[in-house]
C-alpha cells in the first residue's frame, strides 16, 4: 500500500505526507502514518483534524501506534493526521479561505470551493484505502464533549454494521443519528457508499487530558479487535445510554456562561442546565432540558464570555437501545 509518500511494508510504521490541495506557492499536505501488520487482513482508515482546533485525535493516534505490537496486527491502519490543514494552521473550526465547515460538505466536489475540493480529495483517499472509517473529534477550543460514538442511522448494511461496531469501542454513550447536518458529514457519505463509519469524540475546551487520549486509544483498540485485526475481546461499557437526534440550544442573552451539568450527564425535562450571568453578576437567563430524557452531548466551556445566539449545549435525546 502507498499513501502519499508512505509505503506500507509488513512489520513497519512508515511516515510520510499526502497532497490534499494547493497553496499559491506549493502543495497543501497532511502527515500520514501506516501501521502494517505482519499478517494480511482488513484496512482501518483513521482520520483526525477535520476541525482545526481539535487535536486530541492526532495525539491519540501517535500514542496508539507507538504502543502497537505489529507482530499481533493483521492488516493495516492508515492514518490521515490532519484532514483540514488549512483549519489546523489557522486554528479555526472552519476553513479560513471560504468559511465552510469541512464536515458539512462531504463527499465534496472536484470543481467546488476549496473546502469542497478538500472533502472530495479526503473522501476519495479514504474510499480507496479503508474498509472501515474512524473519524476522531473533540470539542476543540470552544466546547467540551464526553466520550461518545456517533454513526449514521440508516437502513443500509454499512449503517447496521456501524451500529454493531459502536458497541465495541468502550463508550457508554452510543448515538445513532439522521439529523439534517449529517447529510454532509464524512461518516454518512461513507455509509452511503457501503463503508461502515463512526465518529468518536472526547474532550475539548482548549485543553487535552490524559483521560481523552486514553478514551481514543480504547476506541482504536476496540475497533481493531472488532475487525479481528488485533486479538482480544473489544471493550464494552456498562450503563449504556443510547442517543437519538439532538437539539442545539442557543442563548438569547450574552454574558458569562455558567453550566450546571457536565458533558455526558443524564438530564430530564425542565432540569436547569446552565445560567447566563451578566457583567454585574446577575443571572439573566436559565437554560433547561427540553426532552423528557436526554444526555449532554457537548457544552460550551465554563465561564466563557459569549454573545446572544451562541450555541451553549448540544442536548441528545435518550432512546431505548
Amino acid at each position: 500500500m502507498m499513501l502519499g509518500t508512505a509505503r506500507a511494508e509488513a512489520g513497519t510504521i512508515p511516515r510520510g505526507h499526502v497532497d490534499l490541495g494547493h497553496y499559491p506557492d506549493g502543495p497543501i499536505t497532511s502527515a500520514v502514518m501506516i501501521a502494517a501488520g505482519r499478517a494480511d487482513g482488513p484496512t482501518l482508515w483513521v482520520q483526525a483534524g477535520v476541525h482545526g482546533p481539535e487535536v486530541v485525535g492526532q495525539l491519540a493516534i501517535a500514542r496508539f501506534l507507538r504502543g502497537l505490537d505489529l507482530a499481533r496486527l493483521r492488516g493495516r491502519i492508515a492514518c490521515l493526521m490532519v484532514a483540514n490543514p488549512l483549519g489546523f494552521r489557522g486554528y479555526n473550526r472552519l476553513t479560513p479561505q471560504d468559511g465552510m465547515n469541512l464536515n458539512r460538505v462531504f463527499p465534496g466536489k472536484p470543481d467546488g470551493s476549496i473546502t469542497e475540493q478538500l472533502a472530495h480529495r479526503v473522501f476519495e483517499l479514504a474510499m480507496a484505502t479503508g474498509d472501515v472509517v474512524l473519524d476522531l473529534h473533540s470539542g476543540g477550543d470552544l466546547t467540551i464533549t464526553p466520550f461518545y460514538v456517533i454513526y449514521h442511522k440508516g437502513s443500509g448494511e454499512a449503517s447496521a454494521r456501524a451500529a454493531e461496531l459502536s458497541r465495541c469501542l468502550g463508550s457508554r454513550l452510543q448515538w445513532g443519528s439522521d439529523e439534517d447536518w449529517m447529510n454532509g458529514s464524512a461518516i454518512t457519505n461513507f455509509a452511503r457508499r457501503g463503508k461502515p463509519a463512526l465518529i468518536v469524540e472526547s474532550g475539548g475546551g482548549a485543553r487535552v487530558r490524559d483521560e481523552d487520549l486514553a478514551n481514543m486509544q480504547t476506541a482504536l483498540t476496540g475497533m481493531c479487535q472488532a475487525m479481528q485485526m488485533l486479538p482480544g475481546t473489544p471493550p464494552t461499557a456498562n450503563d449504556v445510554r443510547y442517543g437519538g437526534n439532538a437539539v442545539h440550544l442557543k442563548c438569547t442573552r450574552g454574558g458569562f456562561w455558567h453550566p450546571l451539568v457536565e458533558p455526558g450527564d443524564d438530564v430530564v425535562l425542565g432540569q436547569p442546565l446552565g445560567r447566563m450571568v451578566d457583567i454585574w453578576g446577575d443571572v439573566v437567563e436559565t437554560t433547561t432540558c427540553s426532552y423528557e430524557r436526554a444526555w449532554i452531548g457537548s457544552i460550551k466551556r465554563p465561564y466563557m464570555p459569549i454573545y446572544n445566539g451562541d450555541q451553549i449545549i448540544e442536548l441528545v435525546e435518550a432512546v431505548d437501545g
